[in-house]
């Protein structure tokens, strides 16, 4: 919508001579000065003759217009923010589970090249296992951003979380154990939305002068005679702009992501002594191993809006300058020539406003699709049991930094809609690979076992994962910090703690062991600022079928755990205000043939 309005003023200053006497000449000059004063709108004066009165028109000399225009509304700027979720990783087997993990001190089944290599010695017969994993995680996000609104996300999983063949033999009459083994290492599974508004404004306000110069010469024929004018004038123009511009949008973010990393682990086991092993698995990593999900990931954001534009234009314009003329009197008896004379001409001015006002609406898209192929690295387990007593075993197991390397492709897809305005609409695709880098770090975890009896056991397990050396690099960028997207260092990931602890009993028959087993936990997860504190308990049982030779042992674990007020990182910009209360379900299925 669209309003102008115009008022101008001439104000004249100084006087002028006329042919007649010098009293008359003032009066005149004075009647013209208050004539000009009283008239809100003037567009002329008059200059008195004796040839006749003279009504010169007010004029500017500009190019006139105006020098300043409104800015073209447009579509505040949006990009998707980047999620940032550290992966989890995954334990192994339904047994060292169903304590918990408290495993690094027991480690007597295949799973041991996970957990502890130098365990597989305590395996006296060929065995094949594998494990199945299935897991439900419940988030439920709370935001104390009224502009950012979040509700649950609940998700399911499953995978083969284990594979093995295990062949015991002897060396150097030492009892030794060679394995091969697949086991799933890394989830990346995490999934997130949000509804979320924002408001923009901002104004602008401009001012621009400039100056224009002009001889303008005119002709009148009068009563009595004729004149030429000449006027030299001078208009100064001055155009101020004010535009308020303001925006509201509305929107909905998803963010999915999936996949995991594997491993192909070798593992060997000797031991030192009857009661001290030692073993070493070496883990080749791999994603989309057997049917695994590749490490994908989306983020969609779908958004609508308001733009509103409301701009005042006002160009001043203020005429000043001086008059001369020469001329001839003439009557039907004499004629002579009229002195000349010379003014000023009145102050003119004339102010313009140009009001506008528009309202648009618009609606936009923002996809980011990223996924990662040719994910490779390896590093070694290193492993150590000691039977100290016939009540107590200790275990260590020290898991050796890696660098993976991979290649990443990323899509980016976006565009504005604006229905009403055309010319603000915008649309972009990039796409862009590149060489990435993840630095992962020190694993190291003691444990001990105590056994009661032969058929009771409880373990305890301390460990630590040094996150703080976890860092992610692209090709040609520095490397970063993968919780947050900053430069590694800037905020540092503290090193993270767990302790684990589990107790089994085995309830023996006539035909079948039927195990009973339960555990606790408490663990640390890597977040920027301070870790984030999770806690969990695990149940456990299950039966065997045969003994000896052609034995199978069927195996399940229930493993749940929570974390209150986590996951604050999630989303930059909303760490904060953003929280969520983690539940996570975990059920792993195993099946163990010894032949």
């Amino acid at each position: 919508m669209r309003h102008s309005q115009q008022s101008g003023v001439a104000t004249e200053r100084g006087t002028g001579r006329a042919g007649g006497p010098a009293v008359r000449r003032v009066a005149l000059a004075l009647a013209a000065f208050w004539n000009a004063a009283q008239t809100v709108r003037a567009e002329s004066f008059t200059i008195p003759t004796l040839a006749g009165d003279v009504n010169v028109p007010l004029v500017h000399v500009d190019r006139g217009g105006t020098v300043l225009r409104p800015s073209d509304p447009a579509a505040p700027a949006f990009s998707a923010p980047t999620i940032y979720s550290a992966p989890l990783p995954s334990g192994s087997g339904a047994r060292a589970l169903g304590l918990s993990g408290a495993f690094t001190a027991i480690a007597d089944d295949a799973t041991a090249a996970s957990w502890n290599p130098a365990g597989l010695t305590q395996l006296e017969r060929p065995e094949f296992s594998f494990v199945y994993r299935l897991k439900r995680e419940q988030n439920r996000h709370w935001s104390g951003n009224e502009d950012y609104r979040v509700g649950d996300d609940d998700f399911y999983g499953n995978a083969l979380n284990y594979l093995s063949a295990v062949m015991p033999f002897r060396i150097w009459e030492r009892n030794a154990v060679f394995s091969l083994n697949f086991q799933e290492v890394f989830d990346f599974t995490q999934r997130f939305h949000a509804d979320f508004s924002s408001r923009t404004s901002r104004s602008e306000h401009q001012s621009r002068s400039d100056t224009s110069h002009e001889t303008i010469t005119r002709h009148y024929d009068l009563a009595n005679g004729y004149i030429d004018l000449t006027e030299y004038l001078t208009t100064h123009r001055t155009t101020s702009l004010f535009q308020q511009l303001s925006s509201s949008t509305l929107g909905r973010l998803r963010f999915e992501q999936e996949g995991s990393v594997q491993a192909v682990t070798p593992a060997f086991a000797v031991e030192v002594t009857p009661r001290f092993s030692l073993g070493i698995a070496v883990n080749i990593y791999q994603d989309a191993l057997l049917g695994a999900d590749a490490i994908r990931s989306q983020t969609r954001a779908r958004y609508s809006g308001t733009l509103d534009s409301q701009s005042r234009v006002t160009d001043t314009h203020m005429t000043s300058g001086d008059w001369s003329y020469s001329g001839e009197y003439v009557s039907p008896t004499v004629s002579f020539p009229l002195d000349p004379d010379h003014g000023k001409v009145p102050e003119y001015s004339t102010t313009e406003s140009l009001d506008d006002l528009t309202r648009l609406q618009y609606e936009g898209y923002y996809d980011v699709y990223d996924r990662i192929d040719d994910f490779r690295g390896i590093n070694a387990t290193l492993g150590a049991l000691w039977n100290a007593s016939e009540k107590l075993t200790l275990g260590f197991c020290l898991d050796l930094p890696w660098t993976a390397r991979a290649r990443q492709h990323r899509t980016v897809r976006a565009g504005v809609t604006v229905p009403d305005y055309p010319a603000a609409d915008t649309a972009m695709r990039s796409r862009v690979a590149k060489d990435i880098e993840f630095d992962f770090p020190l694993y190291w975890a003691a444990g001990a076992a105590w056994h009661w009896n032969n058929r009771l056991t409880t373990s305890l397990d301390i460990s630590q994962t040094q996150w703080s050396r976890y860092a992610f690099k692209a090709e040609g960028e520095p490397r970063i910090n993968p919780l947050d997207g900053t430069p590694h260092g800037r905020h540092p990931i503290d090193d993270c703690w767990a302790v684990h602890t589990g107790t089994e009993y085995l309830w023996v028959l006539a035909r079948t062991e039927i195990p009973f087993r339960a555990g606790l936990f408490w663990e640390q997860r890597p977040a920027v600022g301070q870790p984030d504190d999770y806690w969990g308990f695990s149940l456990g049982s299950g039966f065997s079928i045969g003994r000896g030779e052609n034995k199978l042992i069927i195996d399940a674990a229930y493993i749940f755990s929570w974390g209150n007020d986590v996951m604050g990182t999630l989303v930059p910009g909303q760490q904060e205000s953003l929280g969520t209360d983690v539940r996570r379900h975990d059920l792993y299925v195993s099946c163990i043939y010894h032949f």
